[in-house]
């Protein structure tokens, strides 16, 4: 191979590198986030891992010899990482179900090493290439080069990050991603693989692309890793959003509706949709219009519709319940009905309309996305769209017989936020905890009001429905609660922060420990440690933490980080690669 087709590899190649560890990582990150029903905290574990496994590939790297052509090996494990990211995903959903029953609550240590497993294949080999890449192009050059190839991956990643964000995201599946960023990878390799004289290694690899292409046309792969999650059902719908992975499954006579595996309704769940509808809409003597945020797949509007409203309009962001919901939504409530596919608080801040009920059919604040609609704040700006005496509900779950130290926390600060903007709140205790807030007196007498008004209910009635013990039972969740607990607010989300206690408290996990094992590992290196690799371990601790503080702030004001994680990765690599490149031009001009 002449000398000059083998410096010409180098800086292709390691754009390449960039663009699939850029594109592998939103992908992986986004189905981790799937299996774990992950919040924020997973985040930041993946993140750390990754980065931890790249680190270490880059020293093993370090140790890789020229006994053959250096060439050899970049080109061999360029093509073995074109082919790992579609590898990886599926062992990650195949591994996780062969170990570990379905619905399983993962913790702490489950995220941290089954992350740590399942993401080195992927990231140590990424970190060998880098080093190898950078002794190849500093031996060329026969001086350092390491910033101009870090400016090189960096400006791959911010290509990776583009096609991802702001295409694939967009129009393709987890697996039609892959798909593409393979067929992408295979050319360029295969290109950079003749331009180098490796014809086998180069052959090789087409081959096995082919084979992949053939599996991938063959298996409904996406179906397939998702059904793992769902025994016993059978998926008959499944999609990828920019805002999740939304799923159907069919259980006998019984339909399921999941997103991120998270069951969000069933139909025929007469409790569940009768109880998040009538326990507020009884308390309004006239309820004329109504919002609805999120919930519509379960069954809420057929129930609104009992009760003599003009308009209902529903909020969600997520496009693929609209999908379904159009498909599943009885003619006659359109004439009434309007659908708005927008995030609930942008909604309510353009908003020009009156409300006298809204419901609220979020799940629980397990991230700092949901916990938006929890907050003093979420709650004084939809006061601004109600009218005079309107009713509110928002659920959580059920505390049942026993209320813990962390349940009854969590209900403390819920129940003490809404009362900061309502006069009156009262908790039924049902299938869920449903608190219902007003400026008007409530009542605990549904099921006697259900009659009066002659709604026509199957459980929600004077046969099923016990007012008087529900009534009991709220009076005595009242005496229970800690008043004395601090208000939620968006950025002091102390709500979601007792969420994420109740979480660690299944696995009785101390969770000052890890933070006290990450300051002694640190404390242990700055003692050691020479005042470069101080500058770099400084450099690169506040990158990542202004990184992940930058995605808190974005949930909080935004919403859904879902949808943006890659955009802010990609924005982050665009940095560094500027910032590597001119870096290198100012050095240049300081030795000229």
């Amino acid at each position: 191979m002449s000398k000059n087709n083998q410096i010409k590899i180098v800086k292709p190649g390691v754009i390449l590198l960039g663009f699939i560890a850029l594109a592998a990582q939103i992908i992986l990150l986004r189905e981790f986030l799937t299996l774990f029903s992950g919040n924020e905290l997973v985040i930041g574990i993946i993140l750390a891992n990754w980065m931890l496994l790249t680190g270490l590939g880059a020293y093993l790297g370090r140790f890789f010899k020229n006994k053959i052509t250096i060439v050899f090996w970049l080109i061999l494990f360029l093509g073995t990482l074109a082919f790992l990211p579609s590898i990886t995903v599926v062992a990650l959903h195949y591994i996780w179900h062969l170990l570990f029953l379905p619905g399983v609550m993962a913790g702490i240590l489950h995220v941290f090493f089954y992350s740590l497993i399942i993401l080195s294949p992927f990231c140590i080999l990424s970190g060998i290439l880098f080093t190898l890449f950078s002794k190849e192009k500093s031996t060329q050059a026969q001086e350092n080069k390491i910033s101009n190839v870090y400016a090189w991956e960096s400006l791959g990643s911010l290509m990776g990050g583009i096609v991802f964000n702001f295409i694939l995201i967009w129009v393709t599946t987890t697996f039609q991603s892959l798909f593409i960023i393979l067929i992408v990878s295979v050319i360029t390799i295969f290109y950079l693989g003749i331009k180098s004289d490796q014809h086998l290694l180069s052959a090789i690899i087409i081959i096995l692309s082919f084979i992949f292409g053939y599996l991938f046309m063959s298996y409904d792969f996406d179906k397939k890793v998702r059904e793992k999650a769902f025994p016993s059902q059978e998926i008959i719908y499944t999609n990828d959003s920019p805002y999740g992975i939304f799923t159907i499954t069919q259980q006998h006579d019984q339909q399921n509706y999941y997103e991120n595996n998270i069951l969000m309704a069933s139909s025929g769940d007469i409790i569940k949709k009768e109880e998040s509808v009538h326990l507020a809409m009884v308390q309004h003597k006239e309820p004329k219009n109504v919002l609805v945020l999120s919930g519509i797949i379960s069954g809420v509007i057929e129930e609104i519709m009992e009760y003599p409203v003009t308009r209902i309009d529903y909020v969600d962001i997520n496009p693929e319940i609209f999908k379904i919901a159009r498909q599943t939504l009885k003619d006659h409530s359109y004439q009434i009905l309007n659908l708005y596919e927008n995030d609930p608080i942008r909604f309510l801040k353009r908003n020009s309309k009156m409300y006298d009920v809204v419901l609220i059919n979020l799940p629980k604040p397990s991230t700092i996305q949901l916990n938006r609609y929890y907050t003093q704040e979420f709650f004084h700006l939809l006061k601004q769209n109600l009218n005079c005496n309107a009713v509110i509900s928002i659920s959580m779950p059920s505390s049942g017989n026993y209320l813990s130290e962390e349940s009854r926390n969590l209900l403390s600060i819920i129940f003490k936020t809404l009362r900061t903007e309502f006069n009156s709140v009262i908790i039924f205790p049902a299938d869920k905890d449903f608190l219902i807030a007003s400026d008007n007196q409530l009542s605990y007498k549904i099921a006697e009001r259900v009659e009066i008004l002659n709604i026509s209910t199957d459980y929600v009635n004077t046969y099923y429905f016990d007012d008087a013990q529900v009534e009991m039972r709220s009076k005595q969740l009242l005496q229970q609660l800690d008043y004395s607990v601090v208000i939620n607010h968006d950025f002091s989300p102390v709500f979601y922060q007792s969420q994420l206690k109740l979480w660690m408290s299944h696995f009785n996990i101390k969770y000052w420990i890890p933070a006290f094992i990450i300051i002694i590992i640190s404390g242990l290196f700055f003692i050691k440690a020479g005042p470069i690799y101080k500058g770099v371990y400084a450099a690169g601790f506040t990158g990542t933490a202004i990184e992940i503080v930058l995605l808190l702030v974005f949930q909080v004001v935004f919403g859904y980080v879902y949808a943006v994680i890659g955009v802010f990765i990609m924005i982050f690599m665009g940095g560094l690669a500027f910032g590597a490149y001119y870096i290198s031009k100012f050095l240049k001009e300081i030795n000229a």
